[in-house]
């Protein structure tokens, strides 16, 4: 067995892709583990940042064909585009890349803790559906705690924020504080709700909500927020005093046209404050031409990089090695329990044999004499499994067992779990 990634994340694929993503990750798993699935343990990890799939198989190239077909069906593309998208790790780059999504090292704002709470609730799920394994949830469990002693022995969880409370951070000292302000949010995608609660938190009063798919009223149906339509567009950003946009459509929401025509109107009205325009949209929301009209402020990805926490270079490093440590204990440990297996299957086959042979002569020659080849026999079986024993725990430690195992099970003709030698 081997664990598997399958992914992508904002660094590879835009937040409008992503989200789409996340829309059909629940499906997704299922279908996973749907009859005559490859797979023996799966769980999915889906944010607005990112897709990861986590799985357990026995077979490597099938497993992720059967994986990446199972997405594009969900998705409506086709395998190849499935594949040209989502990056393919295997064995110990697994549980390296894992750790350091939770600790924050893979994310927009580096130490940012929200991805701790996400990698731990899509382990819940997966167990939740009975889809996890022994080694997945080995993996994920010690991801949380490699995420938790980042946090606790770095400055790294310390300061870590997401991308959309710093830019808030920057807001409110523009607008020296939001509370009892107004705003409009520009999507109803899943970045958008976690815009819409960071707003909330920072005492955002009145918050509108926009949508150029036209899903406004329902995103408002379920959420605190106002629904305005295209006609609206104008007058609404031009009473507000701030604009977050995260629908991460391919073209901009807010273009020089319209920014313009906002601008003219808050002019006209005598209103002198900046609008804040916050975009953390990777495919960018807001064409980068708005900033130069005047009365627009625009904190977009590349203003954020300027202002977002600044990790000396010793802590993210002191982080990167607690996260490499874990790696490496996490894939020793691995190692050893798969020798372990194998070494009991080898004690259990060898431990058959001598079974056969004791009641070969207690059938013949009495108890009595059974009982002393019984003795003798267990001590040159001892013997005899001492040396591959030492041998294995060695390999297991250099990470060079895998081609023990496979030389135990084919001269043996084992395999782990397998008890149909007792039954012969």
């Amino acid at each position: 067995m081997a664990l598997v990634y399958l992914g992508t994340d904002f660094r590879d694929t835009a937040l409008a892709s992503l989200e789409h993503f996340e829309r059909s990750a629940d499906e997704i798993l299922v279908a996973l583990k749907s009859d005559g699935s490859p797979l023996d343990g799966v769980a999915v990890l889906a944010t607005c940042n990112r897709f990861e799939v986590y799985f357990e198989a026995s077979e490597f190239h099938s497993s992720v064909d059967f994986a990446s077909e199972v997405i594009a069906n969900k998705l409506n593309k086709t395998t190849d585009e499935i594949k040209g998208t989502l990056k393919v790790l295997y064995a110990d780059a697994v549980p390296k890349h894992l750790f350091s999504v939770a600790a924050g090292l893979s994310s927009m704002i580096v130490g940012e803790q929200e991805i701790a709470g996400q990698v731990k609730r899509s382990l819940g799920k997966a167990h939740r559906l009975g889809f996890s394994s022994k080694a997945l949830n080995q993996l994920f469990q010690k991801a949380s705690s490699v995420a938790k002693l980042v946090t606790n022995t770095t400055n790294l969880g310390a300061s870590g924020r997401s991308v959309i409370t710093t830019a808030l951070e920057l807001a409110d000292k523009k607008l020296q504080g939001l509370s009892g302000k107004t705003a409009l949010l520009v999507g109803t995608g899943a970045y958008s709700r976690v815009s819409l609660a960071a707003m909330e938190r920072q005492g955002v009063e009145k918050i509108y909500v926009f949508s150029r798919a036209g899903r406004a009223e329902k995103f408002a149906e379920t959420h605190h927020t106002q629904p305005i339509s295209k006609a609206d567009l104008v007058e609404t950003m031009a009473k507000v005093d701030l604009v977050v946009c995260a629908s991460g459509n391919t073209d901009p929401a807010i273009d020089l046209q319209l920014s313009k025509e906002v601008a003219d109107l808050r002019a006209r009205r005598g209103i002198r404050q900046d609008l804040i325009l916050i975009d953390v949209a990777l495919s960018r929301d807001v064409e980068p031409l708005v900033g130069s009209v005047a009365g627009m402020f625009v904190i977009d990805l590349e203003e954020l990089k300027q202002h977002a926490p600044k990790e000396h270079r010793e802590t993210i490093k002191s982080a990167e090695a607690i996260v490499n440590a874990a790696a490496a204990e996490f894939e020793e440990q691995s190692a050893s329990n798969s020798v372990d297996l194998v070494l009991a299957a080898l004690h259990a086959h060898v431990g058959i044999w001598v079974d056969r042979e004791v009641d070969a002569v207690r059938r013949k020659s009495g108890d009595d004499a059974a009982v002393d080849v019984e003795k003798s026999l267990r001590r040159v079986a001892n013997a005899l499994l001492h040396a591959p024993s030492v041998k294995a725990k060695e390999l297991a430690m250099a990470g060079n067992h895998e081609d023990y195992i496979r030389a135990v099970k084919l001269l043996f003709d084992i395999q782990i779990g397998d008890r149909s030698d007792e039954e012969n």
